[in-house]
């Protein structure tokens, strides 16, 4: 939704989007209010009493490298990916913008240390082609394309593609999520023989999509594969 930028800026010029204050999207009082993630497992993004691997990565090693989440998936970030997602609401849309983009420096920010590398591309994760005509838009890709931006590394909107239609994962289970999305993704581009890919989403649950796309990318050649969500449920 390349306009709805645009549109965002002229409606909501330099203030924050939640509380109005003058400044940037979200200001830094704000982005303090939002619901943290403590300790969250390197691998898959679950919050835990201490700082480490959580019991499930350890037990079965799951085949994304690394999951960076910005925040836990409550209010009022939860209402403000649902007013995007389903109601293409602009001021959502360029909160959300500005959260990917701080998610993603944080991410490459390095902690003091060397900072890590960046991808060599950005993929969103897909929507199949019956969900883009209904939505009318991928919100994953225009947070992809937020996060290439300031990372300046390539946006990879077509490659990556979703070929069969999912239902949602919302009531379903861990291994039931796994198995809805068993077999979904395809990758349709050239070889990725040794590049670090980052997928980009709004949300990550189980991450099982996030797995299941990570071994699509793997079979095609990565070398790492990451993700890269605002939220953990």
């Amino acid at each position: 939704m390349a306009w709805g930028e645009g549109l965002g800026e002229l409606l909501y010029p330099s203030y924050c989007g939640l509380c109005l204050a003058p400044g940037p999207p979200v200001c830094g009082p704000c982005c303090e209010d939002l619901p943290p993630l403590p300790d969250p497992c390197p691998t898959c993004a679950m919050p835990l009493p201490v700082a480490g691997v959580c019991p499930d990565c350890i037990r079965q090693p799951p085949v994304l490298d690394e999951l960076h989440a910005g925040w836990a998936y409550a209010w009022p970030l939860d209402q403000l990916i649902l007013a995007y997602k389903h109601g293409a609401n602009v001021r959502a849309e360029r909160i959300l913008a500005a959260l990917a983009e701080r998610v993603a420096i944080m991410a490459h920010a390095g902690h003091g240390q060397e900072p890590p590398a960046r991808p060599d591309v950005i993929l969103p994760v897909p929507l199949h082609p019956s969900r883009l005509r209904a939505r009318g838009f991928n919100q994953s890709e225009y947070l992809a394309r937020r996060v290439a931006r300031v990372l300046g590394a390539a946006l990879d909107g077509h490659s990556l593609r979703r070929i069969r239609a999912t239902g949602s994962q919302q009531a379903l289970g861990r291994q039931a999520r796994r198995r809805n999305v068993q077999g979904a993704f395809a990758w349709t581009g050239p070889r990725l023989a040794g590049c670090r890919v980052l997928v980009v989403d709004d949300v990550a649950t189980t991450g099982a999509t996030l797995s299941a796309l990570a071994g699509v990318l793997r079979q095609a050649g990565a070398a790492r594969v990451e993700g890269l969500v605002l939220a953990r449920a």
